[in-house]
């Protein structure tokens, strides 16, 4: 079974890729799903609350707006973040392929924001990033987010620049014009993907 590890930028629109490929059937695992249903889970809230105090739980619940805000400010603490949820990210991506493969199916795509920063990309087959101008990336999270401008930058820059991630990719999907012109790259890696 071939593993299409599919990742870009915050706001380049990879979630949209990713649902536009579930819709003609092919399997999808989601990495930001299952981060939320990690931290959702008794164990994670109990580790986050060890490693980084009772401040950032609200009724039993990890504060998730809380703890982002202050891991995009702070490079130590997002490392220490990541030390956590990545294993069991990884176990869930594991069991997901394997269902996959038992169920006969040819593809599968691994729709993982931090790809190349998790050093994932060694389990994938065939890398595709997602692509915008990060004039265009900033003004989707801005408007997405209600973010300000110093804050969506601050999240932009904790990831990979997304002009390197394109530069390792095998196949690069702009999504900086308009729907259409997006879903004509889809479709033409359709064709090319139909087994």
């Amino acid at each position: 079974m071939m593993r299409i590890g599919l990742t870009g930028g915050i706001a380049s629109g990879k979630s949209s890729v990713a649902a536009w490929f579930r819709k003609k059937g092919i399997s999808v695992f989601d990495a930001d799903d299952a981060v939320h249903q990690i931290m959702a889970e008794s164990v994670m809230i109990s580790a986050i609350e060890k490693e980084f105090g009772s401040e950032y739980l609200i009724n039993g619940e990890i504060n998730r707006p809380l703890l982002a805000l202050h891991v995009f400010q702070d490079q130590n603490m997002k490392t220490r973040l990541e030390k956590l949820l990545h294993p069991p990210v990884l176990e869930e991506m594991e069991k997901q392929c394997r269902e996959a493969e038992k169920c006969g199916e040819k593809l599968i795509i691994l729709d993982i924001p931090l790809l190349f920063e998790a050093g994932w990309d060694k389990f994938m087959d065939e890398i595709w990033v997602v692509y915008v101008p990060f004039s265009v990336q900033l003004e989707r999270l801005i408007l997405r987010n209600g973010l300000s401008g110093e804050e969506a930058e601050r999240r932009i820059r904790s990831q990979m620049n997304l002009d390197e991630k394109a530069g390792k990719a095998d196949r690069v999907i702009d999504n900086g014009g308009s729907r259409e012109e997006t879903e004509q790259q889809l479709e033409s890696i359709w064709k090319d993907l139909i087994l």
